[in-house]
């Protein structure tokens, strides 16, 4: 079953100055998407490559989320001679351009967090993909996960390998890359859909993650880790033995990741100190809101003390921070999103080591707000939902008023924020014009979602 794009009399591939490739035959070609942060790889191949390989199967990694356009990857994808192409995709916001790009291609199959257990097209695989990409490139269609049966968990992923960047690493010169030392999460926030993809909670120990960090900054020549993990610290034993054996050895690798904030009770100051002996520099805190009213609804465990214990604690030794905020919960009235403008005035003696990263509230499937609170938002998915406390403009309004102020207080943003206002901009103009007739809905501009 060997896929070569060898093109029709009428197809206009192979373009000038390109040769139709030769072998290596590759079990798999696995790209990823536009639409990602481009200050590091999108992890999910590499993952799969790192785990595969050893196994013998022939993987090439395209990094496809560095291309600006299903036309570039393409062309880069046709330099290879493969039996399966694996199109990633990351977020279901990707789902059009994933099925967009498979139409190019035989042999297609489709994995990641954006694929659900309806998917259209015949080969697709749900949940974890180590186990069940193995099965799949051996011909098993019947393995858990492949093409609509239910996923099954990895137990162990102890005896995961790290990521492989070979393939990476040959064509871009990122400043940080991506390993897990977790997969799940501790809560269950009413927003977020990672209990639906990972409902128990695994970690890695404290040694196993400290070499696949010092292997990954070997192979690649980075100094520093960003962890994909959905908090670092969901569990304090595992994180305390990971804190003890990073800032045990002599060669310290920087490292980034999200965090969660916890009590006095739980997070002592020898905790904090470990913290910063670690090579820790950067936290990403899901604060996404500066009402307690509308953290409890979303179940976030933790009060604005809490808050300020972190902050405070985390600033004296100079570990940068990250807000994550959402606008426009549900449940979040006028008065309790000026809860939120407040945050950000409380901590302006230390916005020069935060930035900020906030989003306007979407609505998601397989959420607890979707089997629980279907009511706040009257069934729709997505960004057009309303209800008596915000529509679309209302939400808008308060992105653009967080990032005004948090600018005026010397807050940092990433760059991609301002693209975020451009394309908020642009739905909303899509949207007018659509209630009068002006345009189609389907001639609607295709546009890229930074992650």
């Amino acid at each position: 079953m060997v896929m070569t794009r060898f093109p029709t009399a009428d197809e206009r591939w192979p373009r000038s100055g390109e040769v139709i490739p030769e072998e290596p035959l590759y079990d798999a070609v696995i790209t990823s998407l536009p639409g990602m942060d481009k200050s590091k790889p999108a992890p999910g191949p590499s993952f799969l490559k790192g785990y595969l390989e050893p196994l013998g199967f022939k993987i090439k990694v395209v990094d496809g989320h560095m291309y600006d356009t299903l036309d570039n990857i393409e062309k880069e994808i046709s330099k290879y001679n493969f039996k399966w192409l694996g199109i990633s995709v990351f977020s279901f916001m990707q789902k059009e351009d994933g099925l967009n790009l498979g139409k190019r291609f035989e042999n297609v199959f489709y994995g990641g967090s954006g694929v659900d257990i309806k998917w259209p097209t015949p080969y697709y695989i749900v949940g974890e993909g180590e186990y069940a990409l193995r099965e799949f490139l051996k011909g098993n269609f019947d393995y858990p996960g492949i093409n609509g049966k239910l996923p099954v968990q990895i137990e162990n992923i102890e005896d995961l390998p790290p990521p492989d960047y070979s393939d990476v690493i040959q064509h871009q010169k990122y400043r940080k890359f991506v390993i897990s030392g977790s997969r799940g999460c501790v809560r269950n926030c009413t927003f977020c859909d990672v209990a639906s993809i990972w409902p128990k909670f695994r970690w890695k120990t404290g040694k196993k993650i400290a070499d696949e960090m010092h292997q990954v900054s070997e192979q690649t020549g980075t100094k520093k880790i960003h962890f994909s993990d959905s908090l670092i610290n969901g569990s304090m034993k595992h994180f305390r033995d990971l804190c003890r054996e990073l800032s045990s050895r002599p060669k310290k690798i920087k490292w980034e990741a999200q965090f969660i904030v916890r009590d006095q009770k739980t997070f002592s100051q020898e905790d904090f100190d470990n913290l910063a002996n670690s090579g820790c520099n950067g936290l990403e805190m899901g604060i996404e809101a500066g009402n307690e009213e509308v953290r409890d609804h979303m179940r976030k465990k933790f009060s604005n003390n809490d808050i300020r214990y972190f902050v405070e604690n985390l600033g004296k030794r100079n570990i940068t921070m990250k807000f994550l905020l959402i606008v426009g919960y549900p449940t979040e009235t006028e008065k309790m999103f000026e809860d939120t403008l407040q945050l950000l005035r409380d901590y302006k003696k230390y916005s020069h080591l935060i930035s900020v990263s906030h989003h306007v509230m979407m609505t998601f499937k397989n959420t607890p707000l979707d089997f629980e609170h279907r009511e706040l938002f009257d069934n729709e998915f997505g960004f057009k939902w309303k209800n008596e406390n915000s529509d679309f403009d209302i939400r808008f309004e308060r992105f653009i008023k967080v990032y005004e102020l948090g600018v005026k207080l010397g807050y940092q943003f990433q760059e991609h924020c301002l693209e975020k206002i451009e394309r908020y901009k642009s739905d909303k103009l899509n949207e007018d014009r659509k209630s009068i007739g002006f345009i189609h809905p389907k001639k609607k501009n295709q546009l890229h979602v930074q992650s």
